[in-house]
């Protein structure tokens, strides 16, 4: 195992598991992976796992499981292509699936999310807006907001 993987490992395990990495998924994964270059592949291949079974889950009417095994598909993608800036194209492809997934995922969360656009200096900024519902079910028409800008701790 090289240098950058026992790096990895070592600082970011909790991190993956406070953001929705099963344990016993970090530690399959990253038992397999040698080198940094196979990074983005193994977390790839274990996202579509769960992707798959996120699809399987939907066309079978099994609202929560799909929510829940797309919105886990959609981190390890994203920890996958998680600062692999090496290998642009894959880093993109993991981004893109990363996206697909975790919109698949939104509407069948609970609390159920909706993507936004936030437009700035002439692009656009992307967000999730999950409401909490009221007693009664009905979502809070105008709850509080939370804008939160994770990255690094230099960000």
């Amino acid at each position: 195992m090289d240098a950058l993987v026992k790096s990895a490992i070592a600082h970011w395990a909790p991190r993956f598991v406070a953001n929705g990495v099963a344990l016993t998924d970090f530690e399959e994964v990253t038992a397999g992976v040698a080198t940094w270059n196979d990074w983005c592949r193994a977390w790839s291949d274990k996202a579509a796992v769960h992707e798959a079974m996120g699809r399987e889950a939907l066309a079978n009417r099994k609202f929560i499981s799909a929510g829940e095994h797309l919105q886990r598909a959609g981190v390890y993608y994203h920890f996958g292509k998680f600062l692999f800036v090496h290998d642009v194209p894959q880093m993109k492809v993991a981004h893109m699936k990363a996206v697909a997934c975790r919109n698949l995922a939104l509407p069948h969360l609970n609390p159920a999310g909706e993507r936004v656009t936030i437009p700035y200096e002439g692009k656009s900024l992307y967000g999730i807006l999950r409401k909490p519902r009221e007693p009664a079910g009905n979502h809070v028409a105008k709850p509080p907001v939370l804008v939160m800008a994770v990255g690094l701790d230099s960000a």
